[in-house]
């Protein structure tokens, strides 16, 4: 949950809209008044884990799955590596927390890292998992114990499921046939999960040559099953494993076209996607004309990943910076010859041209004057959106 949308997703208390306010203008003055005066940059307040690189989709877009399973040479982090990892001062600082993948719930011990990150950070403010929702059953089972833990702290926890189409446009995307009716089932148990626990659950919908005619039908889905469904850009990654997929994934000429268009689509949708809205604005401004991003990003403001083998980025288009079994996370973070490829190969050469993919509450603080300005402003094509 991010920025404006708090005030969307449920009424506030006259306490808690006080507190909001103030934690947003405060956010607000700290992104723009101070932090642009550092010279190094802050330690993380957001970070994101992948906790493990194995998957049970094989999916067209992502080869992520063709790896090679974690063995005695490449091992996964056990839950005690992870707590000696985060246990450096450097992480002391964590508001948010994402758990990625690869496919989170094919840990046996998901619960378990959740657990010890709620236990280790009691100042957290949220906790999020990416999952592609298979198996129903094993998904909804975490979901239940994790959503309890933070219902427990105090902690937000929201929980995105991945879903690129409807029918068997999905099951042809994700290489799984009956995998729609699969999803389908997880998002069916985790709306009756939310009677019980206070869960923010949402749809990530990646966009690529494969689903272009099928993504009109997502904002009714949306509508049908009352779950918000976040467009993100596709994007060939190393991480991601997909270099050869580029086909599949990255939209030239009339399909270019078409994207642009259903971009503009949303992005005349103020009242149903709020600050996302200006972020599906500046996507298309970026795909059409060449537009640098304009946008803020959480993980230069002030993030990290840590990959599920020990090794620390900067973001997700980062290499590796060094392996946290080996030297201090804030070592490695804070490592001069680090921090001098941050000021130029990512933010001079690669920041420019990377999609707005994302808006939390973080980006949102920063961004804030720019989203009022983009709401409060209305044009023709916005009316009839609405």
């Amino acid at each position: 949950m991010s920025g404006p949308a708090i005030l969307k997703e449920r009424s506030l208390s006259l306490r808690e809209g006080i507190l909001w306010g103030g934690r947003t203008i405060a956010a607000f003055a700290a992104s723009n008044l101070l932090r642009p005066w550092r010279i190094k940059p802050l330690r993380p307040s957001v970070l994101t884990i992948y906790v493990t690189y194995r998957c049970n989709l094989r999916c067209r877009i992502c080869g992520i799955w063709k790896q090679s399973p974690p063995d005695a040479a490449h091992p996964e982090l056990t839950v005690k590596e992870f707590e000696t990892i985060i246990s450096d001062p450097f992480f002391r600082g964590l508001r948010m927390i994402n758990l990625n993948g690869g496919e989170p719930n094919l840990r046996t011990d998901l619960v378990d890292i959740a657990a010890m990150l709620l236990r280790r950070f009691p100042r957290l403010e949220a906790l999020s998992i990416n999952s592609n929702g298979l198996p129903p059953e094993t998904t909804l089972k975490n979901a239940r114990k994790i959503a309890a833990a933070c219902r427990e702290k105090n902690v937000r926890f929201s929980l995105s499921l991945s879903l690129h189409g409807t029918g068997r446009l999905f099951d042809d995307i994700v290489g799984l046939p009956g995998a729609y009716e699969k999803v389908m089932a997880a998002f069916d148990g985790l709306k009756a999960l939310r009677k019980e626990f206070p869960i923010h659950l949402s749809a990530n919908c990646v966009m690529t040559n494969l689903n272009l005619d099928g993504l009109g039908e997502m904002p009714a889905w949306s509508d049908r099953e009352g779950i918000p469904v976040n467009f993100t850009l596709g994007e060939v990654r190393e991480r991601f494993n997909n270099q050869s997929m580029d086909n599949a994934i990255l939209t030239t000429g009339e399909n270019r076209k078409a994207l642009v268009s259903f971009l503009r689509t949303l992005a005349a949708g103020k009242k149903r996607y709020h600050q996302h809205a200006l972020r599906y604005f500046r996507l298309a401004e970026m795909l059409e004309r060449g537009a640098p991003r304009s946008l803020s990003c959480h993980y230069f403001m002030g993030g990290a990943i840590l990959g599920a083998d020990a090794r620390l980025y900067y973001c997700k288009k980062c290499p590796a910076l060094g392996n946290c079994l080996e030297r201090r996370a804030g070592d490695i973070y804070f490592d001069k010859a680090n921090l001098a490829f941050r000021r130029t190969g990512l933010k001079k050469d690669t920041c420019p041209s990377c999609p707005p993919n994302t808006f939390n509450q973080t980006e949102a603080s920063r961004d804030l004057l720019r989203i009022l300005a983009f709401l409060a402003f209305r044009r023709p094509a916005d009316k009839e959106a609405e």
